[in-house]
């Protein structure tokens, strides 16, 4: 048998980034900490910690954590049906989502249900094609990305499909793309991109040169409010999801440098085959805000 106070100090280190905040969060030692871990590794036969800066979870360790998780719900949603849950103790809720997800629509999809429930949020922020991995390690609950194909063990639900547009200032596009779009013009201008995993940018030029290979100055901006306020002061020109500039385009601080082109990425939201009320609540408002 598992003894759950040895999970707790596993999970707590990982969550917390280091054994020093899991011991205060645990009100434990330190040495009281690594204890239980290790003598959890012992009864299992694995490491289950790698003892790097910050620790990170092992195979086994990414499944125990997984477990840990999922009996919290379970247990979460038995107090309550025994009228047991203390209204002021909160729940952590791991999810991965994407960070234009993240600066737009999810508060407003998750307000109510966050005013209505006790749960606190622990995100985890990737790329949109990337968050599944999290939930395939297990890291969190659920996860709103690209991913296609439904996760082992989880379900997935279609949310929306969200329209990206390559946008600039109005000086931006005279002083870089005065000739037009080709290939010559879009291999001299600074773009914007995310991060190395964000692909936007290369669907786009694929759309409009269609099997060319462009290499072209880059900026690199890993936060989505960021972002769009690099290309707002013409450092350069990038795809941005058109709900987050609609008020700059309609007031022309942003304007579309190719109407015809549009790269249109499908979202999900795929989350644990768990069945509690909780969780059913938090699939019901995301999927729902896109239904009203």
């Amino acid at each position: 048998m598992l003894d759950y106070k040895f999970l707790e100090a596993l999970t707590a280190v990982i969550e917390e980034g280091g054994f020093d905040k899991a011991s205060a969060k645990l009100n434990l030692t330190q040495s009281a900490v690594s204890q239980r871990i290790r003598t959890l590794e012992e009864q299992i036969g694995q490491i289950l910690i790698v003892r790097s800066v910050p620790p990170e979870p092992t195979q086994a360790g990414r499944k125990l954590i997984k477990h840990l998780r999922q009996v919290r719900l379970m247990e979460d949603n038995l107090a309550e049906e025994a009228g047991l849950k203390d209204p002021d103790d909160f729940i952590s809720i791991p999810l991965g989502v994407n960070a234009d997800t993240l600066a737009t629509w999810l508060f407003d999809a998750l307000s109510e249900f966050l005013t209505e429930n006790s749960v606190l949020l622990d995100l985890y922020v990737d790329d949109e094609n990337q968050t599944h991995e999290l939930l395939k390690r297990g890291e969190v609950v659920g996860c709103i990305g690209t991913g296609t194909k439904t996760v082992k063990s989880c379900k997935k639900e279609y949310l929306a499909t969200i329209e990206y547009l390559c946008v600039c200032t109005p000086r931006f596009r005279d002083k870089w793309f005065k000739n037009g779009f080709t290939m010559e013009t879009a291999s001299k201008a600074p773009a914007a991109i995310f991060n190395r995993k964000d692909v936007a940018h290369e669907r786009m030029l694929n759309i409009v040169f269609p099997k060319k290979t462009i290499t072209h100055p880059i900026f690199y901006v890993p936060s989505s409010e960021p972002f769009v306020e690099v290309i707002r002061r013409e450092f350069a020109y990038g795809m941005v999801a058109e709900s987050q500039i609609a008020e700059d385009l309609k007031s022309g601080k942003l304007i579309d440098l190719l109407p015809e082109v549009r790269v249109s990425v499908p979202m999900y939201w795929q989350s644990w085959s768990v069945d509690t009320p909780l969780l059913s609540k938090l699939s019901k408002a995301l999927v729902g805000y896109f239904k009203k």
